[in-house]
């Protein structure tokens, strides 16, 4: 039997990443099914920042509720029991996003069918007279006048790239005095993604926050979530990945000056053995 010790961390992830998606696609959902008139854009952005910023506070350390940052960490910088631990972690995270749908579809079951009746699904087969897909809800869809799905990839790139690069200036430990209060900072950091690079494709920037509701919605609206838009649910599964990444590499390669980052570590190596030093005489 495992302590509740030892479960918390994971339970923290699950019930962070829930909470993420009530809060979250609650209120695309009161945008939407209102027709604006409860919410807007900037109500979006506010509500999804704040529900990471709350999150944050479920343990301590912070849970990631990230599937693609907590893979980008063991990557640039492992620590013992990473690896061994992520299996259950993950598995906490999509099945907090899952159960958050399900809260969500639950609280606005009947103002959806109400809104959509034929339950449509953004790209899909099936058309609504009225111009309204609520499947958009619960997972994310590229806006139509992209040409191609690399289009979005880029877009989901660069947010989670932005993502995981503040994230890591922000907890810094040579920051911490300009930080005080890190996760208003992660607030405001998740504010400025969403205000300035989410229009497009919705600013996924976490593979639990898309595949979970999505996987959701299946049972809902059918599979062709999944085949909709060229396939496009490949695109907030992996993008933020390769973003987190890339935020990653290029905070620890030109700014971090701690330790335990391979590409840090890496780096030093390097400029300490084989490089060409000038030296003052």
């Amino acid at each position: 039997m495992m302590s509740r010790q030892t479960l918390r961390p994971f339970l923290a992830e699950f019930l962070g990443t829930a909470l993420l998606i009530v809060i979250g696609d609650g209120v695309v959902a009161q945008c939407l099914l209102s027709d604006y008139q409860y919410g807007t854009w900037l109500s979006i952005n506010l509500a999804w920042a704040s529900a990471v910023c709350l999150s944050g506070y479920l343990s301590d350390p912070s849970p990631t509720i990230n599937p693609a940052v907590t893979i980008c960490i063991a990557l640039v910088r492992p620590s013992v029991g990473q690896w061994k631990s992520m299996p259950i972690k993950l598995l906490a995270q999509f099945l907090g996003g899952f159960v958050g749908a399900a809260i969500v579809y639950v609280n606005y079951r009947s103002a959806i069918n109400a809104w959509d009746p034929e339950y449509t699904i953004p790209g899909g087969s099936i058309l609504s007279p009225r111009g309204h897909h609520s499947a958009g809800i619960f997972s994310t869809y590229p806006a139509e006048f992209f040409t191609s799905n690399w289009e979005a990839v880029f877009s989901e790139v660069l947010g989670s790239a932005v993502l995981m690069f503040g994230s890591l200036s922000i907890s810094d430990p040579r920051n911490a005095s300009r930080f005080p209060a890190p996760h208003l900072s992660v607030f405001l950091l998740l504010l400025m993604i969403g205000a300035a690079l989410g229009w497009q494709t919705g600013y996924a920037l976490n593979p639990a926050r898309d595949f979970g509701p999505r996987l959701f919605s299946a049972f809902i609206y059918g599979p062709e979530v999944f085949t909709a838009a060229k396939n496009y649910f490949l695109v907030p599964l992996l993008s933020p990945i390769l973003g987190c990444i890339i935020g990653a590499t290029t905070y620890d390669a030109m700014l971090f000056e701690g330790d335990g980052s391979r590409i840090a570590d890496a780096l030093d190596k390097a400029e300490g053995h084989g490089s060409l030093q000038l030296i003052d005489d």
